[in-house]
């Protein structure tokens, strides 16, 4: 007896259920920075536990990676943002 038919039947021939379907959220509320253009500023990204993980992980240490941002904003000719000044 074959159990192709609907609905679909799994390895041990019990049916699976159907998926609960949820009403379309938009993007911008379930990822903030799933759009282009919306990008978390670069204090909140440095202030990130997973960020400092990577860069203990690396091998760069808070001082030096500001130093680099530093001098690369100087070339660009770009100010400096408030986790950065100090």
């Amino acid at each position: 007896m074959s159990r192709s038919s609907s609905p679909p039947y799994g390895p041990h021939g019990f049916a699976y259920a159907r998926p609960f379907e949820l009403p379309p959220v938009p993007l911008s509320e379930r990822q903030p920075y799933g759009v282009a253009g919306i990008e978390p500023d670069l204090c909140e990204v440095l202030e990130d536990p997973l960020v400092h993980l990577v860069m203990r992980r690396d091998g760069v240490s808070p001082a030096v990676l500001k130093a680099v941002i530093v001098r690369a904003r100087a070339k660009l000719g770009a100010g400096l943002c408030g986790c950065l000044a100090a």
